[in-house]
């Protein structure tokens, strides 16, 4: 005890535990993540290759903003945002479509699929992830 009138009071606060995550639920989100990170580095190199002067089905130099955005979504996915992962997959869809008017012919649509297929569990993951954090079993638990 400290003898100081002044002195600020000591209490002994526990922490609320963090919630343990199932598996499958992380699972989802970690493979979203990681799919928006190819997809931004694979985004990056073909930005690159483009303005060392190789022409390729429009990419320029402002594409340089979609890599910052496609890394940024990343980010967020990997916090678990239920926006990000939405904003992601339907970003995602978009711009693919843009492209293939573009070109005027579909291109790349297998592993377009793909992506979309792991963005699309991105969204089933973090909105799992929401529903199990705020659930009775969790109450008091930080989200």
């Amino acid at each position: 005890m400290n003898d100081n009138p002044y002195a600020a009071p000591h209490a002994a606060v526990a922490e609320a535990p963090e919630p343990r995550v199932p598996e499958e639920i992380a699972k989802q989100i970690r493979s979203a993540w990681i799919a928006a990170v190819v997809s931004g580095t694979l985004t990056l190199g073909f930005t690159l290759l483009a303005m060392s002067g190789n022409s390729m089905a429009g990419i320029t130099a402002w594409n340089l903003v979609d890599v910052g955005l496609i890394f940024a979504l990343a980010w967020g996915i990997y916090r678990n945002s239920r926006a990000s992962a939405v904003a992601m997959l339907v970003y995602f869809i978009v711009s693919k479509i843009l492209i293939m008017i573009e070109v005027g012919k579909p291109t790349g649509i297998v592993l377009s699929l793909i992506f979309i297929y792991y963005f699309y569990r991105g969204v089933q993951g973090t909105f799992a992830y929401r529903k199990f954090v705020r659930g009775p079993a969790n109450a008091g638990a930080a989200a």
